[in-house]
């Protein structure tokens, strides 16, 4: 496969974009990208990442201008002419590199009351998981 030629922000907010040549591999998402880049050729490459599932969010950046969750950015969707950009989100400030300041989010996430409540418990299942049996009994008693 022909290696991949990635420009990835560095700095603050006044950075620029450095190019880094990443050798190509099948399914490779972004972050599998970021993380040889930061692990083989730039050790004081800074991002962040948690999960590496797509739950958390943390992995996220601007990936050829729109901004992804990196972990579950596959490469071979993304990639131009074997090429790749990654910034970090526009709409949050810069740290360092790839790592913004999310405190303006998780400030408005707690004040909108983010989190979630399921209805479903063990002695009380969701009603769409009802058994056969038990929506027939009902629908029985309405005739």
């Amino acid at each position: 496969m022909t290696p991949l030629r990635v420009r990835v922000w560095r700095g603050g907010a006044q950075g620029a974009f450095r190019e880094y040549e990443v050798p190509r591999n099948e399914s490779q998402t972004v972050l599998d990208v970021v993380t040889h880049i930061q692990r083989a050729l730039d050790p004081s490459l800074a991002y962040r990442y948690a999960c590496r599932v797509g739950m958390c969010g943390s992995c996220a950046m601007t990936v050829n201008g729109a901004p992804r969750w990196t972990c579950r950015t596959h490469v071979d969707k993304v990639a131009k002419n074997d090429r790749l950009e990654v910034a970090p989100l526009k709409n949050l400030p810069v740290i360092r590199d790839l790592v913004t300041d999310m405190r303006e989010f998780f400030d408005k996430w707690a004040r909108a009351k983010g989190q979630f409540k399921g209805a479903a418990t063990r002695s009380r299942p969701r009603a769409c998981a009802r058994s056969r049996a038990t929506r027939a009994a009902t629908a029985a008693t309405r005739t």
